[in-house]
């Protein structure tokens, strides 16, 4: 398939448009832009951090730093990584189911908009609740009404998140083109379709915790109450079911751009298309099996407990067949490794660092050494920051030329990865140690230990020399969009080149 690129079109023509590929773009725009505002405020965290008692005069106070660090989860978790996902969902699905459009164009645009609504509640409110707003907290001393408006900011992108994955399953089960089975489509098809089915079953547990979490500061009701016969436990169950599963959410998008990129720049088939499809269907029902692994510390009986570390355990397997498919198909490949490959390669290895630590939260005695430390910061953020940004990163260098008909500068995107690599490694990887030495997460200030002053310091080099990756990021795509050169639209990354190996000698006569 070779892309015809349109000329140049004014602003407004896009703003206005309900076309799959005009969405997509919309979606992928606002989401780099939560990236940087959402990484700004990361790096004002880390910052700070640098020494204890709050020296560095960034964040003056513990409630401002609660503020800060709500509104980053907040922001990086609905605001970066969703949309991007619906953004090359929205581009590329169409096309690869072959139709010519969304399922409903409309509805589809109404998705979209509702976004920046969302992500004006909850910038302009920045509420103090943390992006986990746990009762009694949420409810009794969050001051309003940056709580409320985090609240209403949440539900408006909630129902964004379902109105597009109804979109999504729709388009890919009932508008593919009758002579494509669905075992026949992309692997990024069935990453997507799995990720809108979970998103419709996740969803509406977040949504009724919500609205009870609102009446509840309202005082008309005590669903998390204890004197009013209420449980703030109750909550953590309706919290996690969402957001557990809300993790593969996250994950799965990016896994398929995975399954997009290492065949194509490994120049060979993918090793196993079927092994692929199972760890897919498999992911989206052990994610809703494993939610109460976030509660091991709540007094559940030792029997409950047990049932939810094997749940968990067994998304080890199902994980591991997507990066031992991977690893197959890039065996023995031809690989070109351009930016796009770099970034897939040091994803995976971020998710083994990953996936690694989050086997130490699963065992009961161990979690209870590590839950609530930085190990937990550290294990979550090489999966959000490492893994799942590291293949939307390299998703959309790969995908830069065909939106943009120009080709970005080769050499600045490797700085750019080496940058993000080691500083993300570094960041989070010393992390995981703070929280062996057992500095709590969440906290403005931390004792003034040798080894833990040591290590803060360490994590904030790491997260100053991402910030400069991040900058290198976003000069590479203004400067490529605007001065790039024109790239070949069949074969921007030549990857069809003819490959001639070393000629054997041949022998005398």
């Amino acid at each position: 398939m070779v892309l015809e690129v349109k000329q140049p079109r004014p602003m407004w023509e896009i703003l206005f448009s309900s076309h799959h590929t005009d969405v997509g773009l919309l979606y992928t725009l606002l989401s780099l832009t939560a990236f940087i505002i959402g990484g700004a405020l990361a790096i004002a965290i880390r910052t700070e951090l640098f020494l204890p008692g709050g020296q560095m005069h960034i964040i003056t106070d513990p409630e401002t730093f609660n503020r800060i660090f709500t509104v980053h989860g907040t922001n990086m978790l609905f605001l970066w990584l969703l949309p991007f996902a619906s953004g090359m969902g929205n581009y590329l699905i169409p096309i690869m189911v072959k139709y010519r459009d969304m399922a409903w164009p409309k509805l589809n645009a109404v998705a979209f908009w509702m976004i920046p609504v969302g992500m004006a509640l909850i910038w302009m409110g920045f509420a103090d609740t943390s992006w986990m707003a746990y009762p009694p907290f949420s409810t009794t001393r969050a001051p309003g009404p940056a709580a409320e408006m985090w609240i209403f900011g949440l539900k408006i992108l909630g129902i964004s998140s379902i109105l597009g994955a109804i979109n999504f399953v729709v388009t890919i089960l009932k508008m593919k083109h009758p002579d494509l089975p669905l075992m026949k489509t992309s692997l990024f098809v069935w990453s997507t379709l799995s990720t809108s089915l979970m998103i419709l079953v996740a969803m509406p547990s977040f949504a009724a915790a919500l609205i009870m979490l609102y009446t509840d500061r309202l005082g008309v009701s005590g669903f998390f109450n204890p004197e009013m016969g209420g449980d703030p436990v109750a909550y953590l169950h309706l919290f996690w079911f969402t957001f557990h599963p809300e993790v593969y959410i996250f994950l799965l998008p990016a896994v398929g751009m995975m399954y997009e990129l290492t065949p194509k720049f490994s120049r060979k088939p993918i090793f196993s298309y079927q092994s692929g499809v199972t760890a897919f269907v498999l992911l989206s029902i052990v994610g809703f099996a494993s939610w109460a692994h976030h509660m091991f510390a709540t007094g559940m009986s030792f029997t409950e407990k047990t049932v939810f570390m094997v749940g968990t355990l067994a998304a080890v397997p199902a994980s591991a067949m997507h990066v031992f498919n991977w690893l197959a198909t890039m065996w023995g490949g031809r690989i070109r490794f351009s930016s796009p490959m770099a970034f897939v390669t040091g994803g995976m290895v971020l998710f083994f660092f990953a996936g690694a630590g989050g086997i130490v939260n699963t065992a009961m005695p161990l979690d209870f050494l590590t839950h609530g430390s930085y190990w937990v910061v550290g294990h979550f953020h090489l999966f959000v920051m490492g893994m799942i940004t590291f293949c939307f990163v390299g998703f959309l260098f790969y995908m830069f030329p065909f939106i943009t008909g120009r080709m970005y500068n080769e050499k600045a995107a490797m700085v750019m990865f080496w940058l993000f690599f080691i500083g993300v490694s570094t960041i989070f990887l010393t992390q995981h140690v703070l929280g062996l030495y057992g500095q709590p997460r969440r906290t403005f200030d931390y004792v003034p230990v040798q080894p833990i002053i040591i290590l803060n310091q360490i994590s904030t080099v790491g997260a100053w020399i991402t910030a400069s990756g991040a900058a290198l990021f976003i000069g590479i795509l203004i400067h490529g969009t605007m001065k790039g050169k024109y790239a070949d639209m069949k074969d921007p990354f030549k990857l069809d080149e003819v490959y001639y190996p070393i000629a054997a000698k041949e022998p005398h006569h």
